[in-house]
């Protein structure tokens, strides 16, 4: 009886581990999202997915009811969330007492043949989302443990210098691997996590690259044969007809030959090289690649003081600080980092790009009769002018 007893347990065991899987870091395309998702569990009847979102204290962060997983091949609709735990639905979740929270949001079960989700957050004023979660294998930031047999060989901790570098201390000796991308989390001598392999990194899907994967020699400023700035490209978004765009999908065409899926249409590349570029659209293009400074001109720094006289915007070496000054119940100041600036060719229009809390926003500066006029890109009204000292 005794026997029996175990089998079953094993059995029931057995079953569960086959019930489920367990997706750690999962490869996307691109997020808008303050923090990481760090983990998605499958199983028979549900789909957990696992966050770690850091944010200002005082700040605060809601989950909305139609916030939603579908198959990022279209098939199917789209999954509702159906409960969270670690953070309530809807409603404000201020951060009172750190700047990060941990959280798991429920939702129903996927088809068994699903390879990558899109995740989405509907808000009335815009949309969080992650595209193309990568639910085959365990992300490239993801380090499997060592077994305990290796362990004395690797003593130490984890440490990085640079997105793409990773020093390992093995037997006291300092060793440099490469990777394909940073990793997820920090480590210490003490942290358990540091007796890791750097062969447990795993590539990319094999049809969609990540952006990060894409050669270097794409990303930069590029311009015209009149020297007008048409796209920038970096690895976590385009700029292009005066638009943020995010990654959706990159295929892989050819030697230096792409299909980039953005957010807002998105392009083809046709040939690529060191100084030059060749893009589909709506029409074709060869645009050549200036060096990007990525300063704050000095003519720019300084107050701006909005045209209707109340709202000001402070621009930095490295901040906008705007301040309403009580419109519309808005007291604070929010300080925008600056990710991106560039210039045309003639210094008549600057593109700023800025990031604060997981969202991106383009502001421009463009020169009318001798004098620079600042603001938003979308929103005509709001017009800044510089105030003169």
């Amino acid at each position: 009886m005794r026997n029996q007893f175990l089998i079953l347990c094993f059995v029931i065991f057995f079953v569960n581990i086959q019930a489920q899987k367990i997706i750690h870091n999962p490869d996307h395309i691109s997020s808008n999202i303050s923090g990481e998702l760090t983990k998605v569990e499958l199983t028979d009847t549900e789909t957990i997915l696992h966050f770690h979102i850091k944010s200002p204290l005082g700040s605060w962060i809601s989950i909305p009811k139609k916030t939603y997983i579908e198959d990022a091949s279209g098939k199917g609709g789209k999954l509702y969330i159906t409960k969270t735990d670690g953070i309530s639905l809807t409603g404000k979740n201020y951060m009172k007492d750190s700047d990060e929270i941990r959280y798991k949001l429920y939702f129903p079960v996927l088809a068994k043949d699903v390879k990558k989700i899109n995740y989405g957050e509907s808000n009335p004023g815009g949309n969080w989302f992650i595209y193309k979660l990568d639910l085959s294998k365990d992300g490239k930031r993801f380090l499997n443990t060592l077994n305990k047999a290796n362990l004395n060989a690797w003593k130490v901790a984890i440490g990085r210098n640079s997105a793409d570098t990773v020093f390992i201390n093995e037997n006291g000796t300092a060793k440099e691997y490469k990777i394909g991308r940073p990793l997820s989390f920090s480590t210490s001598i003490n942290n358990p996590l540091s007796y890791a392999t750097i062969s447990s990194f795993i590539g990319a899907g094999e049809n969609t690259l990540l952006p990060e994967e894409l050669p270097k020699e794409f990303f930069g400023n590029w311009y015209d044969k009149y020297g007008t700035l048409i796209l920038i490209t970096t690895p976590d978004y385009i700029v292009s007809d005066s638009r943020i765009q995010f990654y959706q999908d990159i295929q892989k065409n050819g030697e230096n030959k792409f299909v980039i899926k953005s957010t807002r249409g998105g392009f083809q590349v046709l040939n690529l090289d060191k100084e030059t570029i060749t893009i589909r659209t709506d029409k074709l293009r060869t645009l050549k690649k200036k060096e990007i400074k990525n300063t704050v001109p000095k003519s720019i720094k300084g107050n701006w003081l909005h045209l209707g006289g109340i709202k000001k915007i402070n621009v930095t070496d490295t901040y906008f600080y705007n301040d309403d000054g009580g419109v519309l119940g808005v007291n604070d100041i929010i300080k925008s980092r600056i990710d991106h600036v560039v210039e045309s060719d003639s210094g008549n229009v600057i593109w700023f790009v800025l990031y604060h809390e997981g969202n991106y926003n383009l502001y421009i500066a463009r020169k009318t009769d001798g004098e620079y006029v600042l603001g938003p890109r979308g929103f005509a009204g709001a017009k800044y002018k510089k105030v003169k000292n």
